[in-house]
C-alpha cells in the first residue's frame, strides 16, 4: 500500500468517498442521483413552474438537513449563549525537538483536508426550527489559527502551566473556525523538551474521542490508529454475521473452531455464531435496560438529596462577583501503567490479593480475577475521590451564609464527591468530527480514612464501591436513549427548550425576565450538580511518538469544566505510562488549586501502590 511522503496512508480507490458512478461500467443500468430525479421531475412539471419551485424547495431543504449538526454538538452553543460555561477542549504536547510555525501549519492544513471542520465555521446558528450548519470560511488562514509565546524564566513547568490557564480560559469567536493552537518556543524540563505545542477546540468542533483522532493524524501513530480502527471495525463487522472463528466470541467455544473452516460445517457454525451474537445483544440490552432504570432511580435520588449541598472544589468568588474568566491549568508526574496494574492485581477480587493467590511470582503477568476485576478508570477514580475530598477539608470556612449552611448539613450527612463521567458511543472505524458521547453523573464516596494511615482492606472496599457505581454508569442504557433523543434536537432547536430565549432577544422584558430568573438558574444547577468532569483520554499507550518528525516527549489534556468553580480532569495514557491534568476557576481565595489536586493525586496513589506491593509481596 502507497505511502504520502509524511508516512499517511493513501486513501485507496474505492473508498467511501468514491461516487457511485465509479462502480458501474458503460451500458450498466446505474440508480439516479438526486439531482437526475428533480431534472426529471422538472420535466414532468407542466403547470407553470409551481412544481419546479417545490422540487427546488424541497431537494435544497433535504441538503440542509442532512448538513446539519446534531444536538449534541448544537448543545453546547445554547449553554454557552445562557450560562458562562466555556466548551473547550485541550491538549499539551512538549515537544523534544524544535517545532517552527511553518512545521505545525503544513500538518494542519493536511489535517483540515482530513477534517474539514478545521477549515469551517458556524452558520445559522439562534434559528429554532434549523440548525447550524459548518460551511467553508472564505477568509480561512490556517496561520490566524497558529500563535507563538515565550515564557518568563526560568521557563519550565509552572510557567507553561500559567500560560495555558490562560490559553484555556479565552473566549470564543463563533464567527471563524472553531480551534487554536500555540506554540511556546522556550519551554523547557527535565525530559528532554525543548518546546511545546497546546491545541484547543470547541466541543461543538468534536467531542474528545474525535478531537483526540483528529490530533493523532498530525502524528506519525495515524497509520497504527487508521489499522486499529478499522480493524475495529472489521471485526464487528464479522462478528455481527458470524464469521469471526467461535474462540473470538467465547474462549470456551475453542472446540468449535476448526469446524468454522470445515466445508460442509462451516454454514452451520456461522448461523450458529451469528444468532448467538444477536441473542447476546439482545440479552444484554434487556440487562441493561433494568440495571440503568435502577441506576436511573438512584441517580434522581443523589441529585434531590446532594444538588442544594455540594461544595465546591474551587473556593466561593467574592460577595456578588461574577464567575472568573480566567483559569489556571496543572498536570502531574507521569506513572507508570506497570503501578497501575499492581494495584489491579491486588485489589481485584472479593478479598485483597485473590487475583494472585496461589501464582507464582514470575507467573503473575497477565493474572487477573474473574471475579470482581478492578479496571484503571475503577483505581484512578477512586483515588481522585479521595483527592478531592481532602482538598474540600482543606478549605478554610466558608464566607458566605449558604456555604456555611452547606458545610454544616455536611458535616452530619455523609456526602459522596459527584463526577460527571462522559461515554462514547463512537462505533468502531468511526472518523467524523462530532459530539457521539454521552454521560451521566456518578457518586462516589471517599474513603473513610484520608490520612495516610488507611488499611489495606480499606483501599479494597473502597476501589469495589466505587466499582460498583461506576459498573452501573457503563451497563445503563439510558445516557444513550437520551443522547439519540437530543440528537433529534440539531434538526430543530426550538425542540430544546434552552433556545426559546437567546441572548440576542434581551430587549423583550419577557425573554431577560425567564434568562435571569429561570432559565440561567436551572442551568447553573445543572452544571454545578458535580464537582468536576473527569474523563480518561486514550492515547498511544505503549511508545513514543512524533509530530512533523518531532518526538513528543509528554501529552496531556483536559476536557471542559461545568459550572463555576467546577474542575475538568482528564487521565492520560501515553508512552507506557499514566497521568493527570486539572483545569480549574482562577479564584483568588483558591489560587493554586489545579496544582494542590495534582501534587495530592500524587502521593495519595503512590500511597496505594506501596499496599498494593504490600499485598502482592505477602502473596506466596
Amino acid at each position: 500500500m502507497s505511502h504520502q511522503p509524511n508516512g499517511h496512508l493513501l486513501i485507496p480507490e474505492g473508498s467511501p468517498d468514491t461516487p457511485a458512478s465509479y462502480y458501474y461500467d458503460e451500458g450498466d443500468i446505474s440508480p439516479l442521483v438526486p439531482e437526475e430525479i428533480v431534472h426529471k421531475l422538472r420535466e414532468i412539471d407542466r403547470t407553470g413552474g409551481i412544481t419546479s419551485r417545490i422540487v427546488d424547495g424541497i431537494a435544497q431543504e433535504v441538503r440542509e438537513r442532512r448538513e446539519m449538526i446534531g444536538g449534541i454538538d448544537h448543545l453546547w452553543i445554547m449553554l454557552q449563549n445562557v450560562t458562562d460555561f466555556n466548551p473547550v477542549c485541550t491538549l499539551v504536547s512538549t515537544m523534544r525537538g524544535h517545532v517552527t510555525v511553518e512545521m505545525m501549519a503544513e500538518q494542519v492544513r493536511k489535517k483540515a483536508e482530513k477534517f474539514p471542520r478545521y477549515r469551517q465555521r458556524l452558520e445559522g446558528t439562534g434559528r429554532l426550527l434549523h440548525g447550524a450548519t459548518f460551511v467553508d470560511d472564505p477568509d480561512f488562514d490556517v496561520l490566524n489559527h497558529i500563535h507563538v509565546r515565550r515564557l518568563p524564566e526560568p521557563a519550565g513547568k509552572e510557567e507553561l502551566d500559567a500560560v495555558v490557564g490562560e490559553f484555556v480560559g479565552e473566549p470564543w469567536d463563533l464567527s471563524r473556525p472553531l480551534w487554536d493552537m500555540i506554540l511556546v518556543e522556550n519551554y523547557h524540563d527535565d525530559y528532554g523538551a525543548v518546546c511545546a505545542v497546546v491545541a484547543r477546540g470547541h466541543h461543538t468542533l468534536a467531542d474528545g474521542q474525535g478531537f483526540v483522532i483528529s490530533q493523532l493524524y498530525m502524528t506519525s501513530y495515524y497509520d497504527d490508529l487508521r489499522q486499529m480502527m478499522d480493524g475495529a471495525a472489521t471485526k464487528l463487522r464479522n462478528a455481527k454475521r458470524g464469521l469471526l472463528l467461535p474462540s473470538e466470541y467465547n474462549p470456551a467455544l475453542k472446540p468449535l473452531d476448526p469446524y468454522a473452516s470445515n466445508h460442509s460445517a462451516a454454514p452451520f457454525v456461522h448461523l450458529f455464531l451469528e444468532l448467538l451474537f444477536w441473542l447476546t445483544l439482545l440479552f444484554s440490552t434487556i440487562i441493561s435496560f433494568f440495571w440503568g432504570t435502577y441506576q436511573s432511580l438512584r441517580l434522581v435520588v443523589f441529585v434531590l438529596f446532594t444538588f442544594w449541598r455540594i461544595e465546591m472544589v474551587v473556593d466561593e468568588p467574592p460577595d456578588g462577583a461574577p464567575r472568573s474568566a480566567l483559569r489556571e491549568f496543572s498536570s502531574s508526574r507521569v506513572f507508570s501503567l506497570r503501578e497501575v496494574k499492581l494495584c489491579q492485581q491486588a485489589f481485584s477480587g472479593p478479598r485483597p490479593g485473590f487475583a494472585v493467590a496461589g501464582v507464582p511470582k514470575n507467573k503473575r503477568k497477565n493474572a487477573r480475577s474473574e471475579v470482581g476485576h478492578v479496571t484503571v478508570n475503577d483505581v484512578m477514580c477512586s483515588v481522585m475521590a479521595d483527592v478531592l475530598a481532602q482538598e474540600i477539608a482543606a478549605k478554610p470556612e466558608p464566607r458566605s451564609p449558604w456555604g456555611r449552611m452547606k458545610r454544616a448539613v455536611n458535616s452530619v450527612l455523609q456526602s459522596p464527591i459527584p463526577f460527571f463521567i462522559p461515554i462514547s458511543i463512537r462505533a468502531p472505524g468511526d472518523w467524523s468530527m462530532q459530539n457521539i458521547s454521552t454521560g451521566s453523573n456518578v457518586y462516589l464516596y471517599p474513603s473513610r480514612t484520608l490520612t495516610p494511615d488507611i488499611s489495606i482492606r480499606e483501599i479494597h472496599a473502597h476501589i469495589h464501591r466505587c466499582r460498583y457505581e461506576l459498573s452501573l454508569l457503563k451497563h445503563s442504557i439510558w445516557p444513550k436513549f437520551f443522547f439519540y433523543v437530543l440528537q433529534l434536537t440539531g434538526q430543530a432547536p426550538a425542540l430544546f427548550p434552552l433556545s426559546w430565549f437567546p441572548k440576542n432577544m434581551e430587549d423583550s422584558l419577557v425573554v431577560r425576565f425567564m434568562r435571569r430568573w429561570v432559565v440561567k438558574p436551572f442551568t447553573d444547577a445543572c452544571l454545578q450538580s458535580f464537582t468536576a468532569i473527569l474523563t480518561n483520554v486514550p492515547g498511544p499507550a505503549k511508545k513514543h511518538i512524533t509530530m512533523a518528525g518531532v518526538e513528543i516527549g509528554k501529552w496531556k489534556g483536559t476536557p471542559p469544566q461545568g459550572g463555576a468553580g467546577t474542575l475538568g480532569i482528564g487521565i492520560l495514557s501515553y508512552a507506557g505510562g499514566i497521568s493527570i491534568a486539572v483545569s480549574a476557576d482562577l479564584v483568588p481565595a483558591s489560587q493554586g488549586v489545579a496544582r494542590r489536586i495534582c501534587e495530592k493525586f500524587e502521593r495519595r496513589f503512590e500511597l496505594y501502590v506501596a499496599r498494593a506491593k504490600q499485598v502482592l509481596n505477602h502473596q506466596q
